[in-house]
């Protein structure tokens, strides 16, 4: 096994569900919205925002939320959004006035330039749950990855305003040193990421 050629410190294990790895992303997002109030941080995914694609307008006109706040630091990309929408749109994390059931931080995380800064924003909002979902580097290794022998080159196929790639260890791992979150599951999700549950409140014990 891959652990015993490691020393124990350097061993990391995370439990991570299947049940999620090929579900189409806005499907299962809309889905975990239902019924919510809801804060979309990132609403906008720029720089490349299309309307016809856009998980905020997807979430929107399902009509399964009971209230939809977006936040996204692109204040064009935001003025863009406000012609679809009539949804309160913000453009810094201090303007969310809560409570909300659900924060959604979808493909977010890895944009982020202090992420120990930004949950702290995020932890200061009176939540439910927060919804976190990143790119996964074990997922993506074989289709993402490669480097020409011959020219000394590696190729990636990222955003090019990324600046991590997540695994289950050190998406858990910064949740884990920079909040106090109760981590509720972490999944294998859409084939491509990973998604986590996390809230402020310890799981109620009814054994």
């Amino acid at each position: 096994m891959l652990e015993q050629l490691h020393a124990p410190f350097f061993v990391q294990k995370v439990a991570v569900s299947r049940q999620l790895a090929g579900h189409d992303r806005t499907a299962a997002l809309v889905s975990m919205c239902t019924g919510k109030r809801v804060l979309h941080v990132g609403c906008v995914d720029s720089p490349i925002f299309d309307p016809r694609s856009n998980l905020h307008l997807s979430l929107l006109n399902s009509g399964v939320c009971t209230e939809l706040i977006g936040v996204d630091a692109d204040e064009n990309g935001l003025r863009e959004l406000a012609q679809h929408c009539n949804q309160p749109l913000y453009a810094d994390l201090a303007q969310v006035q809560g409570p909300v059931d659900i924060v959604l931080i979808p493909e977010v995380l890895e944009h982020v330039g202090n992420v120990a800064s930004f949950l702290e924003q995020i932890d200061r909002i009176d939540f439910g749950n927060v919804v976190i979902t990143v790119p996964d580097a074990v997922q993506c290794y074989p289709r993402h990855f490669d480097f020409v022998d011959r020219d000394e080159t590696f190729v990636e196929i990222v955003h090019p305003d990324h600046n991590y790639w997540f695994t289950p260890y050190t998406l858990l791992n910064v949740i884990r040193k920079y909040t106090s979150w109760h981590v509720k599951g972490m999944f294998f999700f859409n084939n491509i990421s990973l998604l986590l549950i996390a809230s402020k409140e310890a799981p109620v014990d009814v054994s």
